[in-house]
């Protein structure tokens, strides 16, 4: 491709980007909330003996930084895809294998992100995402 002509970018780029600002905001929300549970009283959950455990303050801060940290990286990778760095495609290639591992630990209830991360790792991998990802190299 000569630096003057511009590729289209597939739809399913931009799905895949949208997907991502779901996730962004979703991390960038409950980050904060985590962050702010520590000023009220703190959580608790019941194991399944039936006892109950209190979630403390630390482990509330630091996962919610850590969460508010994911969110902006991928509001970061939102970027990266949409002007088509071949490192985001990495990237999501990446997540999108782990978070496959991590929902077969998780089955029966994992089969909604296997689903939704196979169709992610597919639109990413298509012959049209991949000429899109690597225009800019």
């Amino acid at each position: 491709m000569s630096q003057a002509e511009t590729m289209r970018r597939p739809f399913g780029i931009t799905l895949v980007a949208m997907l991502i600002g779901f996730g962004a905001v979703l991390n960038i929300t409950f980050g904060i909330l985590m962050i702010f549970a520590i000023f009220g009283t703190n959580p608790t959950f019941t194991d399944p003996l039936g006892n109950d455990h209190v979630i403390g303050g630390g482990w509330l801060l630091v996962n919610g930084i850590i969460t508010l940290i994911l969110g902006l990286m991928y509001l970061w990778l939102i970027k990266m895809t949409m002007i088509g760095s071949a490192t985001a495609q990495v990237i999501i290639q990446m997540l999108a294998v782990i978070n496959i591992v991590f929902a077969i630990f998780n089955l029966p209830y994992g089969w909604w992100t296997i689903f939704i991360n196979l169709i992610i790792l597919l639109m990413v991998s298509s012959a049209k995402a991949t000429m899109w990802f690597r225009q800019t190299d």
